[in-house]
């Protein structure tokens, strides 16, 4: 089955309808919403089926692009620039604390770990991507309480699997990591910290 070229139509579930109401809570504490209008805008969150009804249950929030893009922008059409590479072969890298991640990560190698830490690392306001290339290979990924995952450009590739650990943000406010890439024999774990 072959997804629709319009991305507004593709259906949404629990885990996105759970990232619209963290953008709504957080937009309380803004100041950007009142307690009756974060009201009326969860109950239509809670009911949407699709991308395009949440989105509009966003669309005038500062905060609403960096989870849910407008159509034919989607996260993982949008170029990302240079990337910084961390090879895995043979190896175990670890990141811990406070780290700068850049806004394009590459895991490559063979027969190794990446052990990222993200819950005190300093991502960029735009997000990051964390594109996984490796091989036989063990990423894990600890995300912060606020932290929003996006793993809609993982492909996965032979023998490959993404376990989401994490759920949805316990917090509100959280920066966008977009987890992507192509890889073989490799299992990538999200969990929060």
């Amino acid at each position: 089955m072959t997804q629709p070229h319009n991305t507004d139509a593709l259906r949404v579930g629990d885990r996105e309808r759970e990232q619209a109401v963290a953008v709504l809570h957080d937009a309380v504490g803004g100041g950007y919403l009142n307690l009756q209008e974060f009201e009326e805008r969860s109950q239509t969150v809670y009911a949407a089926k699709t991308r395009s009804e949440l989105r509009a249950a966003l669309a005038d929030l500062p905060t609403a692009a960096a989870l849910f893009p407008p159509a034919g922008s989607a996260l993982t059409d949008r170029p990302i620039g240079a990337a910084q590479t961390i090879s895995v072969d043979w190896t175990t890298v670890k990141r811990r604390g406070q780290w700068d991640v850049p806004a394009h990560l590459v895991i490559t190698g063979t027969m190794g770990t990446a052990d990222f830490d993200l819950s005190q690392a300093v991502i960029p306001a735009t997000g990051c991507v964390i594109e996984v290339q490796a091989s036989w290979s063990t990423v894990k990924l600890r995300l912060g309480a606020a932290i929003v995952a996006r793993t809609d450009g993982f492909e996965g590739g032979s023998m490959s699997t993404l376990k989401d650990k994490a759920g949805p943000p316990t917090a509100p406010g959280g920066r966008v990591v977009d987890v992507r890439g192509h890889a073989s024999w490799t299992t990538v774990v999200l969990r929060r910290s």
